[in-house]
């Protein structure tokens, strides 16, 4: 079967070569693609629908050829000649009624494309009704039609090359155009930079062949960007958009968490000693050594425990479980173990060092949580320790 369908494309071309010369002109042209393909399926094997077909397809062909090159169709309803008419003048083979010697030539497709419709309402089986035994269309004749159309499409396309379309509404692919891609490419500049002002990120390029004053700005969305020039990239894109819409709600929610932790509410008795400061206080430091030093090798085995390596450090050398210990030494105020929002700031600035070490949001937060708790069970209750201002660090970097 497969090897039957393609013997009859591969004759159709043969007998026919502009149907299949048309299609491939406008690749992404489904009309034409589908009216081919039904050319192809009834070719060889019955006439039926044939007619049909040959004049459905130049029609599809003269309207695309009007649409590429600007030109306003004829009429509401125009006619396959009329469409025909249009088409040639839009390629500059107007009939001028005798004015030049191509005229008989044009006047005979004219006349071909008359006949091709009286033909189609005569004998074309799904046009018009008919005497049921009417005899159907010889293959003579439907080989005979096919070359028709054939030699119309002939004089369309071979009038189009060199045709430059109407570029702002022209539906031929990208390709079709390498002479001006060429000179565009090798004259332009391109600046191009991120909008980040507005709700969402926006891409924009500026292009200019003179000066950065005459350049054009295109603002482009990452999503309109992708949907133009990859659209796999944009599938691929969008199914990660569902784990990233997850993280970020969970981390809107734990910014709320943090803002509420934030807010003060001072006791009805004020505290002898400095009240604790509004917001976490993150410390990043390559060296501790305040109050809480004495439980620098307890924290160790505490966040190994964890699955968190205790020795990690950055590029600029600050250490994990010395900014730890200093950033914990600084959110300790005097009541902080009886307090839960002292205690919940202190979890917060914990979670952001350990995510700034590398540890993961989700993992950062609970760690956090746990590290609180082991502090209220290994922290003194004096006075001296955890009171703010009390470590002594080499290096620090707060925020």
């Amino acid at each position: 079967m497969v090897t039957a369908r393609r013997e009859k494309i591969a004759n159709l071309d043969a007998l026919a070569p502009n149907y299949r010369r048309a299609q491939q002109r406008w690749p992404s042209a489904p009309m034409l693609v589908n009216n081919y393909n039904a050319l192809a399926a009834c070719f060889s094997d019955s006439a039926h629908g044939l007619l049909e077909h040959v004049k459905s397809f130049i029609e599809s062909v003269c309207r695309t050829i009007i649409a590429e090159l600007g030109e306003p169709m004829p009429s509401t309803k125009p006619t396959t000649t009329e469409l025909l008419v249009a088409a040639l003048r839009a390629v500059g083979m107007s009939n001028a009624k005798g004015a030049s010697k191509l005229d008989a030539v044009l006047s005979g497709f004219n006349k071909l494309s008359n006949a091709l419709g009286a033909a189609r309402n005569e004998t074309g089986p799904v046009a018009h009704g008919k005497d049921g035994f009417l005899d159907s269309v010889t293959v003579d004749h439907a080989r005979a039609f096919l070359h028709v159309g054939d030699a119309i499409l002939g004089v369309l396309l071979n009038a189009l090359e060199g045709k430059i379309p109407n570029l702002t509404v022209t539906r031929e692919p990208y390709e079709t155009f390498k002479h001006l891609n060429d000179r565009i490419d090798r004259y332009a500049s391109v600046q191009a930079r991120v909008d980040e002002e507005s709700d969402q990120p926006v891409v924009v390029l500026s292009i200019a062949t003179g000066s950065c004053e005459a350049a054009i700005e295109l603002r482009l969305e990452p999503s309109r960007l992708l949907y133009g020039t990859d659209r796999q990239a944009y599938i691929e894109i969008l199914q990660t958009t569902d784990a990233v819409s997850v993280a970020a709600e969970d981390e809107a929610k734990e910014h709320k968490k943090e803002k509420e932790a934030a807010v003060f509410e001072p006791d009805e008795t004020p505290p002898v000693r400095p009240v604790e400061v509004a917001e976490p206080v993150t410390v990043v430091v390559s060296g501790y050594g305040g109050a809480l030093d004495t439980l620098r090798s307890g924290l160790g085995a505490f966040l190994a425990s964890e699955g968190v390596k205790p020795t990690v450090a950055s590029a600029g050398k600050e250490k994990l479980l010395d900014s730890l210990l200093a950033t914990a030494d600084k959110n300790m105020v005097l009541d902080w173990k009886s307090r839960e929002l002292a205690q919940a700031r202190l979890k917060v600035a914990c979670k952001r060092v350990l995510v700034r070490f590398g540890t993961t949001p989700e993992k950062a937060r609970k760690v956090a949580e746990c590290m609180v708790t082991w502090l209220c069970v290994q922290v003194a209750d004096d006075g001296g320790m955890g009171s703010v201002g009390s470590p002594s660090v080499k290096g620090e970097n707060g925020s």
